[in-house]
């Protein structure tokens, strides 16, 4: 009888214990913000540039109405501290509910706020347990809250467009997909980030380069064409459209597009006393859109090696502009390369892989395989 009893207690005490949950909250009293603009105050710019002060920093957020029956599916605010964090801080003054930051899956850089330096930025979202280390970066031409206003059509609000952009955008094009777990990563000795560089057009945002970083701070721009060199230069697969155009003595043979892959690269390196020399081969294969001529692979069976050498050739004389570029303009590795010296002489260079006139002093030589999968006829 008395095992019956305390059978009957037990179930009872379960069904009491797990039938609620005590800390329950109404879905549309919480705020999840979408996406995130990081930008320096209005106010602020001005001083930041000339280094006088502490400058503030704008927290600007699209949030989704959850409630049913809303005129408007989202809403955009704006917040201002002298961190991330503060400005977070001061959303319950300013919206209903509690604020839950770790569903955002996007979060786009100011210029200025990015050419200052973000480390401190970033700080709150490293610290944060529920802030998932996926979420993509990228820098906006100008402020990152104007992208986040920009006008948008079918899509529930621009940071669901900006994450059908951004993640993962390596897979569509020859545009790095840049993660906050990435970016804690190449702030390590002898590396530095990228970040997809947004613009807005006529009232439309585009992805139109590549912003390049010397540790947390923003130094140059790469457009379209030299992000390609970069993507591939830097080992990353990705994959793309490549045109071509084949002369001879002056006349054009044929001009078309490649649909391409990018297989990632070897690098190989040499040393000699405190001279350093690569040789990176990076590994392309493809398959025939277009060509102008419509000539037929079978009667003419030269074209697909032609093909072949013509996207190479272009690719490595692509390549050696854009580390020329690196070399005398950004002064800063930027093809992830000087963790080769460091995986061999960490002590020796590990002070030296970042400083001025390292990276300006290695001979990097550049070969490109390309390989044509098919032409899309039968030969």
């Amino acid at each position: 009888m008395f095992k019956k009893l305390l059978l009957v207690f037990v179930i009872v005490f379960l069904v009491f214990s797990i039938s609620g949950c005590w800390d329950y909250r109404d879905v549309n009293k919480v705020s999840f913000p979408a996406t995130g603009a990081y930008d320096l105050h209005e106010s602020s710019i001005a001083a930041a540039r000339q280094n006088q002060g502490e400058p503030l920093v704008d927290l600007t957020v699209i949030i989704p109405n959850l409630a049913q029956d809303v005129k408007k599916p989202f809403r955009i605010e704006r917040t201002t501290g002298i961190l991330i964090g503060n400005a977070r801080g001061q959303k319950p003054y300013s919206s209903p509910g509690t604020y839950s930051a770790g569903v955002a899956a996007v979060i786009i850089l100011g210029e200025d706020l990015a050419r200052a330096g973000i480390n401190n930025m970033v700080e709150a979202l490293f610290r944060g347990a529920q802030i998932p280390k996926t979420e993509n970066f990228a820098v906006a031409e100008g402020r990152g809250e104007d992208v986040l206003r920009a006008p948008i059509k079918d899509y529930s609000n621009m940071g669901e467009y900006l994450k059908g952009v951004l993640k993962q955008s390596e897979k569509r094009s020859f545009i790095p997909s840049t993660t906050l777990y990435q970016f804690g990563v190449n702030r390590a000795p002898g590396k530095n980030p990228i970040m997809p560089l947004l613009t807005l057009k006529n009232q439309k945002v585009e992805v139109t380069g590549t912003a390049i970083f010397k540790k947390d701070k923003m130094i140059g721009k790469a457009n379209l064409d030299e992000s390609r060199s970069l993507v591939m230069l830097r080992g990353i697969e990705a994959s793309g459209n490549i045109p071509y155009i084949i002369k001879k003595d002056g006349q054009i043979l044929d001009k078309g597009s490649v649909d391409v892959c990018c297989g990632g690269r070897k690098v190989k390196m040499d040393c000699n006393g405190d001279k350093f020399s690569y040789l990176i081969t990076v590994y392309l294969k493809g398959s025939l859109i277009e060509h102008e001529f419509n000539k037929n692979f079978i009667q003419n069976p030269d074209l697909h090696k032609m093909i072949e050498n013509q996207i190479a050739a272009d690719t490595k004389s692509d390549c050696m502009k854009f580390i020329e570029k690196m070399q005398q303009e950004y002064k800063v590795d930027c093809i992830d390369i000087n963790k080769y010296i460091l995986a061999k002489w960490r002590k020796e260079f590990q002070n030296q892989v970042d400083q001025s006139g390292f990276i300006e002093n290695l001979d990097i030589k550049v070969k490109v395989k390309m390989k044509l999968k098919n032409v899309g006829e039968l030969t």
